[in-house]
């Protein structure tokens, strides 16, 4: 299988659990220097500052940050939603791992246990287009 070239959109593969903290505080207060978020995070536990600063760099060159440069301290402010962060996420996990089929996300995202539950899922679709 050929492998895509990488858009922005493929970027996204996932974030570890620190750039996920540091992005869940950057999209709390929309804007903020590396040493705003390592004082938060210090609240959890040590975490080094040149973590902190590395990962938010490396935020930045994945497109979800954007950094700016007019100050001594960096600022950062978010380039995508948390909804499309996840939606990228997502996505993504379909295409590599099952195959573009998100039947089974689906189905654990709903809870979907048997064909029962499955049909009641179609009926409530079809009704929802038939509203339109």
């Amino acid at each position: 299988m050929a492998r895509k070239t990488a858009t922005q959109e493929d970027q996204v593969n996932g974030l570890s659990p620190v750039e996920a903290e540091i992005m869940r505080l950057i999209w709390i207060e929309n804007k903020t220097t590396v040493r705003d978020v390592h004082e938060e995070l210090l609240k959890g536990g040590y975490i080094p500052y040149t973590t902190i600063m590395a990962s938010m760099h490396n935020l930045s060159k994945k497109g979800l940050l954007k950094q700016n440069k007019k100050r001594r301290a960096y600022s950062y402010t978010p380039l995508l939603s948390n909804l499309e962060v996840a939606k990228q996420i997502i996505d993504s996990m379909v295409d590599r791992i099952l195959d573009g089929k998100p039947d089974p996300i689906i189905r654990h995202l709903l809870k979907i246990k048997g064909e029962d539950d499955l049909a009641q899922l179609l009926k409530l679709r079809d009704k929802l287009y038939a509203e339109k």
